[in-house]
């Protein structure tokens, strides 16, 4: 590799140093990324032909192995790499979580619902079982969908928070090709899931709602009821 090539790739990590990615395009992140497997290799021209071949560089990281591999200059380690990355944030996400895993507002329960499900390329449905007090006492993947929307069993649901001794319920499920707002169908679940858990005297506590990086709380929209009132039929804002 040239002195030219050296003293870009220099360059970028120095910035990269200094202000973190602030600042960094799409093409930048990915290349200085790429630095660390393809160390003598231009890797500019390889970032830009992964963003023409997905689109943003979201649709990069969330490509699989095998589709990451077919753009000229990328190798099963690069490929690999690449799709680290998302993984290693909703690790981090975790990790953040156990320290804090008392969900009793809604910012906790998106915080941890986005550690469950961000970058998720498919829908899936989590039910975390929690305490009295809203520390968590364990949760389960009940509904995963490869394509279209996850089918939840609300027997399953009431299966895994009985064997996980909940008193209360956190449910949680991605929106992978949209945004966070909650659909007809959202609302109508989460109402019968409402209903049946109170059958078996637990309380939902929340349903957040993933795309992306952005959350939707139905507590924190309002679309819960309180004691007494009835489920509301609007819609909750990103946040």
């Amino acid at each position: 590799m040239d002195d030219v090539h050296l003293g870009h790739r220099a360059r970028l990590r120095k910035r990269f140093l200094e202000t973190g990615l602030e600042g960094f395009a799409p093409h930048e992140t990915l290349e200085l990324l790429l630095t660390f497997v393809l160390p003598r290799r231009d890797t500019n021209p390889i970032a830009h032909a992964l963003l023409r071949h997905f689109g943003s560089l979201h649709g990069v990281l969330e490509a699989s192995c095998e589709d990451l591999c077919q753009v000229d200059g990328i190798g099963e380690s690069a490929a690999v790499l690449i799709k680290m990355v998302l993984p290693l944030a909703r690790q981090y996400q975790k990790s953040k979580q156990r320290d804090m895993a008392l969900l009793n507002n809604p910012a906790g329960c998106k915080a941890y619902a986005r550690s469950l499900l961000m970058g998720e390329k498919y829908e899936h449905f989590e039910v975390i079982a929690l305490d009295a007090r809203g520390r968590v006492l364990g949760r389960d993947r009940v509904a995963s969908g490869d394509e279209g929307e996850a089918a939840v069993s609300p027997r399953k649901v009431i299966s895994a928070l009985l064997r996980l001794g909940a008193a209360q319920a956190l449910i949680a499920h991605n929106h992978p090709g949209g945004g966070a707002e909650p659909s007809s169908g959202d609302m109508a679940l989460t109402e019968q899931l409402s209903g049946a858990m109170a059958g078996v005297n637990i309380v939902l506590y929340d349903h957040i709602i993933i795309a992306g990086a952005a959350a939707v709380s139905f507590r924190e929209s309002g679309i819960m009821p309180q004691e007494g009132e009835q489920w509301l039929r609007g819609k909750g804002d990103a946040v």
